[in-house]
């Protein structure tokens, strides 16, 4: 395997989340101390961010298996992208077929929400069924300790058409208790939410993620009627329940974000929520331009990039992916910062006009360049 040493950038370490100008040394696919030998490839990042390869925590990337689900590849690498969680693509039934086929044929890293219904997200013409006298209990504790590498989270949606509100409380409160039973995390959809946020926030635990966080449908938002976070929501935040922005197509509002950002209400995630109705087009587009909207919308560069590193990372157990110690596996991406007027436009007509934008230049996993930009390098 190749040695590069990637020179020049500037440099994201996640653990200190401090962006420093340094020199990347790899060899035989980890990071190593630096070093000079006479046939290291030289890779000039004057004038980038370098960072460890991004993880997008929300995506469905079950390729022919689900209606929604896009080419883990081809979401991935151009996009700087090294390691994704699959947000519930599949249930019991369904997720051994998954990690035998596409996730077995793809280089990125997939790691998985498993749904609490056993047929997954296979379709949106009928909702996936959630009500609790349908959950595979044996099942699913045997997947988990089967799959313990893999499978990172339960996930459930508690939304207008999906569930039932006479029975999305019990079917919460299942879920829960069985992530607590099998050790992980309860991830939670939120679009047009089924209950009110303060019942539902209440019932999750520390490291619980909600989903969809800036949605902008139903009975509410994470916005009063004033317009300021509710809040149960800053009490859920400080109790340790994580809030990702997955943004997708309908599960985005551009105006509850800007708002709840200006308050200081950061997302602890931000995930893409990739799926066929917008692969690299608006109003989702890609996990960097995602990305670089919050630049523009006032947090740091430092901050939106632990959104997609050291926060990920701990969310799946995984911190290693977002070191750059020496021996740790070589993922890394390579970002041109480039100042653009760049139009953001959500599912409701909102827009919003950006000024920079992160573009990807190179894509590293395990020491092997997965993408690269035509002009770089």
């Amino acid at each position: 395997m190749s040695a590069f040493i990637i020179k020049g950038g500037l440099v994201y370490n996640p653990v200190t989340r401090q962006l420093t100008k340094a020199d990347i040394s790899v060899e035989d696919g980890v990071i190593v101390r630096e070093t000079t030998r006479a046939d290291d490839r030289i890779i000039d990042a004057e004038g980038c961010i370098v960072t460890t390869g991004l993880i997008d925590y929300h995506v469905h990337y079950f390729n022919h298996g689900t209606e929604n689900g896009v080419n883990p590849d081809a979401a991935s690498f151009p996009c700087g992208i090294t390691t994704a969680v699959d947000a519930g693509s599949c249930g019991a039934a369904n997720y051994e077929l998954y990690q035998n086929t596409v996730m077995a044929l793809s280089d990125v890293r997939i790691f998985n929400d498993l749904l609490v219904a056993s047929g997954g997200q296979v379709t949106d013409r009928y909702p996936e069924q959630l009500q609790v006298q349908h959950f595979d209990i044996p099942k699913i504790k045997k997947l988990f300790k089967k799959y313990p590498d893999n499978l990172v989270g339960l996930k459930t949606r508690m939304s207008e058409g999906i569930i039932n509100p006479d029975e999305a409380e019990a079917s919460l409160a299942a879920t829960v208790k069985l992530a607590g039973e099998i050790g992980c995390r309860v991830i939670v959809h939120i679009t047009k939410p089924v209950l009110g946020l303060d019942k539902l926030t209440a019932m999750l635990r520390k490291g619980d993620v909600v989903c969809h966080a800036f949605q902008g449908l139903g009975r509410e938002t994470i916005l009063d009627s004033s317009g300021q976070v509710r809040s149960c929501i800053r009490e859920a935040a400080k109790r340790g329940v994580w809030f990702d922005a997955s943004n997708g197509r309908s599960n985005y509002d551009l105006t509850v974000c800007q708002k709840a950002v200006a308050q200081g209400f950061f997302p602890d995630i931000i995930s893409s929520d990739n799926n066929t109705s917008s692969f690299y087009l608006q109003p989702l587009h890609s996990l960097p331009r995602i990305l670089s909207k919050y630049l523009d919308m006032g947090m740091s560069l430092e901050q939106v990039l632990a959104t997609v590193t050291i926060n990920p990372a701990r969310a799946v157990g995984r911190e290693d992916l977002a070191s750059l110690a020496a021996g740790t596996v070589a993922d890394l991406a390579i970002f041109k910062l480039v100042k653009k007027d760049v139009n953001y436009v959500d599912v409701l007509g909102h827009t919003f006009q950006g000024h920079q934008v992160l573009v990807p230049q190179l894509t590293m996993k395990s020491g092997q360049v997965m993408y690269c930009q035509a002009d770089f390098g």
